[in-house]
């Protein structure tokens, strides 16, 4: 979680945003189309209070898979907080009220804050983009967490071998696993809950369950360039970061930008770089790049160590790049090129 390493960062991000969709959902009766059971569960659906916990399967830096396992408590209000419970994100916690998202790491003694930055036009556009890039269908039905269950497969309009199948709860619409799946039928990440229990309106969890406490905060809560970045338009950015930012000609089909936002460097100078983010309404693409004068990395600034198992990182005429996203490599590549040779 160090300053060398922004793209882990946000990967748990982008890990805890989508929790937001995944751990929550509206009741509903009847039968229901595929398309209607997931709008169910991207908009109202998201505010079910619960207490359980997953599994969660995802790739190491090593290629080997990886598996944690985390407890996850949600509200009505929409807010929500994970801990992880096994290594390599043992003590890990993520904390979310509703205004700011919190992520303590014990082994760095640090928490960092970030402001929300999603809001209900956010989440309707993204609802929007959802239904016009993926075809939905009912794919059977299973038993989960003790919960009937309906599966829904969501596959891209796109030409894009990555796909997703989810688990979802069938009178409470919560999504109980979601699975990330290539073309061969290859379970890439996986998150599955092993215990559910929805919680009735005279358990509901109290605010103060959803913020770290004071005393945490006042100890650990140390601010550093990047950490709350406001969201700019990249014209907007530019003149905060100090160097040009390189958009990408090239986007993988359904993908649009969803905004650019400051994040540390990890060279000494503790300059800021700029962390571009685009969505297709279900998965989404980080792309970071450093081109700022008095940058003094001699290696890429987001990826030191050269490991591109989990991104690419890219250099070119002193500028740095690296793309995170759930497609496939070659389009984290050619969206890197299109940017840097502005292609």
């Amino acid at each position: 979680m160090g300053r060398s390493l922004p793209w882990l960062a946000a990967a748990l991000c982008a890990l805890a945003g989508v929790c937001l969709w995944y751990y929550r959902v509206a009741a509903s009766t009847g039968p229901k189309s595929a398309a209607k059971i997931v709008q169910e569960a991207w908009g109202p659906g998201r505010l079910v209070a619960l207490e359980g916990e997953q599994i969660i399967r995802m790739p190491g830096a090593s290629g080997q898979p990886v598996e944690v396992q985390a407890r996850v408590l949600t509200s009505r209000q929409g807010l929500l907080r994970i801990e992880y419970l096994t290594a390599p994100l043992k003590g890990v916690t993520i904390w979310d009220d509703g205004e700011r998202t919190y992520r303590y790491n014990p082994d760095a003694r640090r928490l960092t804050v970030s402001q929300k930055r999603s809001t209900a036009a956010d989440e309707a556009a993204q609802e929007l983009q959802l239904l016009q890039n993926y075809t939905m269908r009912i794919v059977g039905e299973d038993v989960v967490a003790g919960q009937d269950a309906l599966g829904v497969e969501l596959r891209p309009k796109s030409a894009s071998d990555r796909w997703k199948r989810v688990w979802i709860d069938r009178d409470r619409s919560v999504i109980l696993v979601s699975e990330d799946l290539n073309r061969k039928g290859q379970v890439l990440r996986s998150t599955r809950y092993t215990q559910v229990r929805y919680l009735p309106p005279d358990q509901e969890p109290q605010p103060e369950r959803f913020r770290p406490p004071e005393n945490l905060i006042r100890q650990f809560a140390t601010a550093r360039p990047g950490d709350s970045s406001s969201r700019f338009t990249p014209a907007q950015l530019v003149k905060l970061v100090g160097f040009p930012i390189r958009e990408p000609k090239w986007l993988p089909p359904g993908y649009r930008l969803e905004g650019a936002y400051q994040t540390p460097c990890g060279c000494d100078p503790h300059h800021q770089a700029v962390r571009l983010e685009y969505r297709d309404g279900l998965n989404a693409i980080s792309f970071f790049q450093c081109g700022h004068p008095t940058c003094r990395s001699n290696t890429n600034c987001f990826a030191p160590d050269g490991n591109a198992r989990m991104a690419v990182p890219y250099e070119q005429n002193g500028v740095s790049y690296l793309a995170v996203g759930d497609v496939p490599r070659a389009d984290l590549e050619r969206l890197i090129h299109s940017a840097a040779d502005g292609k």
